[in-house]
């Protein structure tokens, strides 16, 4: 089955051609950006250091150029087997745990393929499920797909996960069954959410300074706890407490802290930003 793009004309441009184009904008970012193009003709050896990243998932233009970071970063390590893209459910649809876990993920520039043999591995643990409801109107995987494929072609595989249930005990679930299942692969995670929405550059920063504490901790249980008593708005708290979890499992040493920006810092209305981060987590 081909999973069609959703957001493609949305969120990215819905042409190859201007895809690539908005892509490299996002590299070249000196402002937001890391401000540098990755040299995809030159591939570096793999040298797999890096386990997990956080990434954000807006459109291009807000939220681009601060993932470009982890992105450019990661082409640094070298290309792994595949890439394992964890989301936050939106809309609400389908299972706890969602896999997508057959066929493709197609985008401007191409199809992205799911290594089929490693999702049924994961759909066989409890609480998993094979499921194409969740991904069928769901942005916060899509978004890291163009990115992938620039980097490494079109049919990099990727095996998505969507989380509906993000509580506590979920994202032990996840994180535990990533770390075991997939123990004997060379893989990369990518926990994709948003942070702060909608609030005042400075309510925004202020809170979210605690998540990424707690990230740069690498402590889930803080993570969640002070969303929780905070009342922050990230979106993606269980996938990026489910990347923690198999980090801690996957001798993960080090944070590093890679970008963190708002919309504001793009439209300039500082009233009322979404907020962003790029990390990447470190063996």
């Amino acid at each position: 089955m081909i999973r069609e793009p959703v957001v493609a004309g949305l969120f990215y441009p819905g042409k190859k051609e201007q895809l690539i184009e908005k892509i490299e904008e996002c590299f070249k970012d000196e402002a937001i950006g890391p401000g540098e193009l990755p040299d995809i003709e030159n591939p570096p050896e793999r040298k797999g250091k890096i386990y997990a990243l956080v990434s954000p998932h807006a459109g291009y233009t807000y939220s681009g150029p601060v993932a470009a970071h982890g992105f450019l970063e990661q082409f640094k390590d070298g290309k792994p087997e595949f890439f394992v893209i964890i989301g936050p459910n939106h809309k609400n649809i389908g299972p706890a745990i969602s896999v997508y876990s057959e066929g493709s993920w197609k985008t401007p520039l191409g199809e992205a393929l799911i290594p089929e043999d490693i999702a049924e591995l994961i759909v066989k643990q409890p609480h998993f499920r094979a499921d194409t409801s969740a991904h069928m109107m769901e942005h916060s995987i899509e978004v890291q797909v163009p990115f992938l494929q620039y980097l490494y072609g079109a049919d990099i595989p990727i095996l998505p996960i969507c989380m509906k249930d993000q509580s506590k005990e979920n994202c032990e679930r996840v994180g535990t069954v990533l770390s075991k299942v997939l123990a004997n692969y060379d893989y990369c995670l990518i926990a994709s959410t948003d942070l702060t929405h909608y609030e005042s550059q400075a309510s925004a920063m202020s809170k979210d300074s605690q998540v990424i504490e707690s990230i740069r901790k690498l402590n889930p249980n803080r993570l969640l706890d002070v969303i929780v008593d905070n009342l922050i708005s990230m979106c993606g708290p269980g996938p990026v407490a489910s990347a923690l979890i198999a980090s801690n499992k996957n001798n993960v040493k080090e944070t590093k802290i890679l970008k963190y920006s708002t919309s504001g810092d793009i439209t300039g209305d500082k009233n009322q930003v979404v907020a962003y981060l790029s990390a990447i987590l470190l063996k």
